[in-house]
């Protein structure tokens, strides 16, 4: 798209973002200033004690504004309107299948075309993925991890990633994630190019990649733009849903 999920790290399953942004670009340590101009947060959250922790959480980040927060999502439309948020995270009592259904309509009164959406369950299932991906949705999260991967998740997400923690469960997929290209053995991975896109399909950057399988970034980076272009995927995004959708973790 991560086993550190939940927080478990399907970790951010932070793709790159389809422009080929690097995810991590633009932002320094926790609490470091940044270069950009700051990503502007709606919160959408039926339960008061999800709403109050997000907002103190994103406050903390100098990139992250929260532009206003509410209860209700009807009561968020004209706000959505007048604000054109960035990123809206999107959580309702209900689950995940109320959480979508509550952000397409507000989505539908087109008022921020360019507005992403988090929704505040996780994706159980890699059926769930492939539903809410198709259906615009740019992740899923727990609103109970840690503060951190919130934070990068949703910086993630506005520069045009993916997030989905924990990782789902990986089942057939009858809804297809629609990422084409030859197959794995057809690609002739090697070993480690499969090592690579595995750690990707987490979420991981490339920093965290070469972390964990003891190389150097630029290792790490060689590594995964070989496997890239053998699987004819042009940015990371793809290249980790491409890995999702064969079966490859690592």
């Amino acid at each position: 798209m991560l086993e550190e999920t939940h927080l478990e790290r399907w970790g951010t399953r932070r793709y790159g973002s389809v422009t080929g942004q690097d995810p991590e670009a633009g932002r320094g340590a926790p609490g470091e200033p940044s270069s950009h101009p700051a990503v502007r947060v709606m919160l959408v959250a039926e339960q008061s004690v999800t709403r109050a922790g997000l907002r103190t959480i994103l406050a903390s980040a100098p990139e992250l504004r929260v532009t206003s927060s509410f209860g209700d999502p009807e009561q968020a439309a004209d706000a959505f309107r007048e604000e054109q948020p960035d990123v809206i995270l999107v959580g309702t009592r209900e689950g995940l299948a109320s959480d979508a259904a509550a952000a397409q309509k507000l989505l539908s009164v087109h008022a921020a075309p360019g507005a992403k959406v988090i929704l505040l369950h996780p994706a159980a299932t890699s059926v769930e993925v492939s539903q809410v991906l198709t259906g615009g949705v740019h992740g899923c999260i727990d609103p109970a991890m840690d503060e951190d991967q919130i934070i990068r998740a949703v910086t993630t997400v506005a520069l045009g990633g993916a997030v989905f923690l924990p990782a789902p469960t990986v089942q057939p997929v009858e809804v297809t994630l629609a990422i084409d290209g030859p197959s794995p053995a057809e690609a002739r991975l090697t070993e480690r190019e499969r090592a690579v896109l595995g750690k990707l399909a987490r979420g991981l950057s490339n920093s965290e990649i070469a972390s964990e399988l003891f190389l150097a970034e630029a290792t790490v980076k060689k590594h995964l733009t070989q496997a890239m272009r053998k699987i004819g995927q042009p940015d990371r995004l793809r290249a980790g849903l491409y890995a999702y959708q064969h079966g490859i973790f690592g």
